[in-house]
């Protein structure tokens, strides 16, 4: 619980708005007694304010002491201070608006379930980028080159085979139950990695670990959907993004353990032994999806029909999925042996340059997912693909500060595909059909995945350069503007069930 006061000065004729219920963009109270005002709506599991005034002859002092808490587990410390200013700033009747705050009002419920799913999304966001970083360092152990390295990279994604039978589970025996068993699998996977006694082995490991990292990214994904207001679906997978961009971070924070020993790449594996007690927090604070509650109870359900699947809708997400993914997954697999090896960087100067490049792309991904919700998916979703495409492209064709510089813009563009085309998976399908469908199009996106980690790999040791290879591979996600802008709808602002009404 946390309580302030918050002292000031203001004039008479001010008075009228600290002494009336206020409703802004984060929350709404309503009065119970005189000065006395409490939660009606809001991100807060209690919340009270009670103000005092004093009336002098030109002005009056007014103490209003705040008494709240977050419905953020985990992520209290980290809200402490903006929450407290904003709370200090609001007025009952003036146009206030918290610019962190998401554009349709969280309650209580959703913000904690929110909160909760961030959290898995930093566990698969570390999971999923645990081969990437280390596969140049493990290769080095195994004496395997470009080739081996990308059939690897490739195998790896096998493992999509086991997200489309869980998530295809989720639609019958509940999204929280398969989340649970997918945090738990993946991070087992990842321990026996790090005792892989060969590069093949390896591959298996973490193809299996990797099929429950999408998994859990997928579950997530249909979580939030579920529990978002209309207007701030896209926001959510922004918060989502960011949070599995965190996890992602941790492997490139803690890479300088590869430059102390060959097998110091297997330490990394190592670290997932520290989600096991997470994972158990979260199975004690996440409620299952109130939508799948509903729709298990539905007549549709209970009478053995499913929802239609609206065909064309499966065709253009799996074709944006493989296109996109076949150039997206090398860009980022093969950027540490890029520089590595054309570049002369060591696993430090690695771990640096990627924190001081990537990290920006939570500007890219804040933006976007307000723009997102505010002024539509389409295009948001074609200026982060394609001119993050175009910069990418370059940031593998130069060197020296511009380099880094490209790199940055590049991650801080194509960041606004994650929330801006991130939430259609979940949009354009039914409550029983979200889990099976999205299944299906991670299938798509790991198969273009493989499929451009092959090229690459043999395109880069044929030219001897992954500049020459990411031109070629550009060809992909610029098809993908062109199908969002020809066929794609806009979703933004309305309900699940009015996109994808029961029949």
């Amino acid at each position: 619980m946390t309580i302030f006061r918050h002292k000031h000065t203001v004039k008479h004729e001010e008075l009228e708005e600290i002494l009336c219920a206020r409703s802004n963009s984060l929350f709404s109270e309503y009065e119970v007694a005189s000065g006395i005002f409490e939660l009606a709506d809001g991100p807060f599991e209690s919340y009270q304010r009670a103000v005092k005034v004093e009336i002098g002859a030109s002005d009056s002092e007014v103490i209003e002491t705040f008494s709240y808490k977050i419905s953020a587990p985990f992520w209290h410390l980290l809200l402490h201070f903006p929450m407290k200013r904003a709370l200090k700033k609001s007025h009952s009747s003036k146009d206030f608006s918290v610019w962190w705050a998401p554009p349709n009002r969280f309650d209580a419920m959703t913000s904690q379930t929110v909160s909760l799913l961030c959290v898995a999304a930093i566990v698969t966001g570390f999971l999923g980028a645990l081969i990437g970083q280390t596969a140049t360092f493990a290769a080095q152990e195994f004496e395997a080159g470009d080739r081996a390295q990308g059939v690897l990279l490739a195998t790896v994604r096998i493992g999509v085979l086991l997200t489309v039978f869980i998530t295809a589970l989720a639609d019958s025996r509940g999204r929280k139950k398969l989340l649970e068993f997918s945090l738990y699998g993946g991070c087992f996977l990842a321990v026996l990695s790090a005792v892989a006694p060969n590069l093949w082995v390896l591959g298996i490991t973490q193809s299996l670990a990797r099929g429950f990292a999408t998994s859990i990214s997928i579950l997530i994904g249909i979580m939030a959907a579920e529990a978002a207001p209309k207007g701030s679906r896209a926001y959510i997978a922004g918060l989502l993004t960011l949070s599995a961009g965190l996890g992602a971070g941790i492997p490139v924070w803690i890479l300088f353990l590869a430059d102390l020993h060959i097998k110091g790449w297997r330490l990394l594996f190592a670290a997932s032994l520290v989600f096991f007690p997470v994972i158990r927090w979260i199975h004690q604070h996440l409620k299952e999806s109130q939508r799948f509650k509903a729709h298990v109870q539905s007549h549709n359900f209970t009478s053995g029909r499913k929802q239609k699947i609206v065909a064309k809708r499966v065709i253009f997400l799996a074709s944006v999925a493989f296109l996109l993914f076949m150039f997206v997954s090398p860009a980022s697999q093969f950027r540490n042996e890029f520089l590595r090896d054309e570049r002369n960087f060591s696993a430090a100067k690695i771990s640096l340059f990627l924190l001081t490049a990537y990290t920006p792309q939570i500007i890219g991904v804040a933006v976007a997912a307000k723009l997102s919700d505010t002024k539509g998916r389409k295009p948001v979703a074609m200026i982060a693909v394609g001119i993050g495409t175009i910069l990418t492209v370059l940031s593998y064709s130069i060197a020296g500060f511009g380099m880094w510089l490209i790199t940055m813009s590049a991650g801080i563009i194509s960041a606004g595909a994650g929330p801006s085309l991130g939430v259609y998976s979940a949009e354009m399908f039914g409550t029983g059909r979200r889990g099976q469908v999205n299944g299906f199009l991670s299938l798509a996106a790991v198969t273009g995945s493989a499929l451009g980690l092959l090229i690459c790999g043999d395109f880069s040791e044929r030219f001897n350069s992954f500049g020459e290879a990411f031109t070629l591979l550009s060809i992909s996600p610029l098809l993908v503007v062109l199908i969002i802008y020809l066929f794609f709808p806009e979703s933004a602002n309305q309900e699940l069930e009015d996109l994808n009404p029961d029949v």
